[in-house]
């Protein structure tokens, strides 16, 4: 009697021997390989793996990695590798695999033309550049934005994926944000960020206050349209559902799946949108209060043209209301922070402010503000170089107490003038300008209710980073892969979706 084994199929026999060859040589990788390497091959191998069977989970990776980003970086050959970087190379190997196997062409978008052109004017600026590290750094994070773009136009195309990638932003919303929240009630974070003496700002696993609400504000309104799609989705197939139950449970069936598929979807989306917002109320950024309140704003009045009334209608109402004094009515912690946010935004010369424990923020970022502007004087054109706000900011600071730079300009458009001058800010608004019009695209070329959601909460995403952008930098951390696969996302709907009849 024969052995069953020696009857298998040849192929089968050739997959169970390739399998065992990778297993082998998987093992001598976590054997052989020195520390760190033999800790993110293996992981990467198989990342790779799943996104050449899967291409639309390589922007997930991404997305799923930008909360985790710092979180036990390991340091090779004085390099830090982070989770996302270990992403992008698993992605970028599996879309090279993809491109070259499956022979498809790449599939491109007019966002496409100002990101060349915003990094071609980093390129031109470091001629004038003192740190050519810093710059190429800068120029690294900026391309890692724009290969998201297209690891997302070319994997995502599918309904499915676009909710899958989704419900990945808002797992890190929820860990993140719980994080955050817990932070501020516990008192955890170091003393700069006590509100008052029980009160912490949040920071998560970003470190600054300020970074950790950008995260939520390139997430939280993408969330909050799709809560609203899936809410409106719920209380569809519900009435669809009362009427052919009578038919008996099996001519049901799909209805009464669908109905807790998209159940499910209204109660992680809506959960994970308050979590957003909690996240950003504990921050106590007054320039994500600010972009998050422009965002709801924006996305209200583009739902239909009786919210767009209710809205301006609000607007007055709560206007005339602070003006009538009804912020005193406010906690102490909250009118605190909304009387420095009106300072923030105000002009004057921190030269000629008596610096004090109560305006010293203020007075700073203005500082910061009046640098930028003198690097921008200087050079008008190219700028002091991509990356070195940071390193000139000596040579030009304009208030003696404040003659080292916190990181950047406080204020990203005056950043870009300062780095890449007047060609380099044309550029970025450019770029800025395109994105925003690519996600009104999708709430007015379509019917589909589901790419009108998409192209809501793209807008709110984008008007947050406009205007919070004013008094902050966004673009830190790799925050750009969240934007990038979010206005990705609103040009798929348009493109994909119109095709598709909306399931049940």
């Amino acid at each position: 009697m024969r052995s069953s084994t020696l009857s298998l199929p040849p192929a089968r026999l050739f997959i169970g021997a390739g399998g065992l060859l990778l297993a082998l040589v998987a093992a001598l990788i976590v054997i052989g390989a020195p520390e760190p390497f033999n800790l993110v091959l293996l992981p990467g191998i198989v990342l790779a793996t799943i996104v050449v069977l899967v291409p639309w989970t390589g922007p997930l990776a991404l997305v799923l990695s930008i909360p985790v980003q710092e979180y036990h970086a390991l340091s090779v050959g004085g390099i830090s590798l982070t989770a996302t970087k270990l992403a992008l190379a698993a992605a970028v190997a599996a879309f090279a695999i993809q491109i070259v196997s499956r022979r498809e062409s790449l599939r491109g978008s007019v966002l496409l033309v100002p990101y060349f052109a915003f990094i071609g004017t980093m390129l031109i600026s470091l001629r004038g550049a003192v740190d050519l590290n810093a710059g190429l750094a800068e120029i690294y994070r900026w391309t890692v934005t724009l290969i998201a773009l297209v690891l997302a136009l070319y994997g995502i195309r599918q309904r499915t994926a676009i909710i899958a990638t989704a419900v990945a932003m808002g797992f890190g919303v929820f860990f993140e944000g719980l994080l955050g929240v817990f932070q501020t009630v516990r008192d955890q974070g170091p003393a700069s960020f006590a509100i008052t003496s029980s009160i912490s700002r949040a920071y998560g696993t970003f470190g600054k206050p300020n970074t950790f609400a950008a995260y939520f504000e390139l997430t939280g309104p993408l969330l909050a349209a799709l809560a609203v799609w899936s809410l409106v989705k719920c209380v569809d197939l519900g009435r669809r559902y009362r009427v052919e139950r009578v038919r008996g449970m099996a001519a049901s069936t799909e209805l009464r799946r669908a109905l807790l598929i998209h159940c499910a979807l209204f109660l992680w989306f809506a959960g994970t949108s308050f979590i957003s917002l909690l996240a950003i109320v504990a921050s106590f950024s007054r320039g994500a209060w600010l972009g998050i309140t422009a965002a709801a704003i924006a996305m209200l009045m583009l739902s239909d043209k009786r919210a767009a009334l209710v809205v301006g209608c609000g607007v007055v109402l709560v206007t005339l209301g602070l003006a009538a004094g009804g912020g005193s009515y406010a906690p102490t912690a909250l009118r605190s922070r909304f009387d420095q946010l009106e300072s923030q935004v105000r002009i004057f010369n921190s030269n000629n402010v008596l610096l004090t424990d109560d305006n010293f923020a203020t007075v700073e970022r203005m500082a910061h503000w009046q640098t930028g502007a003198a690097m921008f004087e200087a050079h008008p054109f190219t700028g002091v170089g991509i990356g070195n706000f940071n390193v000139r900011f000596p040579d030009f600071a304009v208030n003696p107490s404040f003659t080292v730079s916190e990181g950047h300009a406080h204020n990203y458009y005056i950043n870009a003038a300062a780095e890449t001058g007047i060609i380099g800010l044309a550029t970025y608004l450019w770029l800025i300008v395109t994105g925003l019009v690519v996600s009104l695209r999708a709430t007015r070329k379509t019917l589909d209710p589901f790419a009108r959601a998409i192209g809501i909460g793209a807008v709110g995403v984008t008007v947050a980073l406009i205007v919070h952008n004013v008094v902050e930098d966004l673009h830190v951390l790799n925050l750009g892969v969240q934007l990038s696969v979010v206005w990705a996302l609103a040009i798929i709907v348009v493109r994909f979706l119109p095709a598709e009849a909306e399931t049940a």
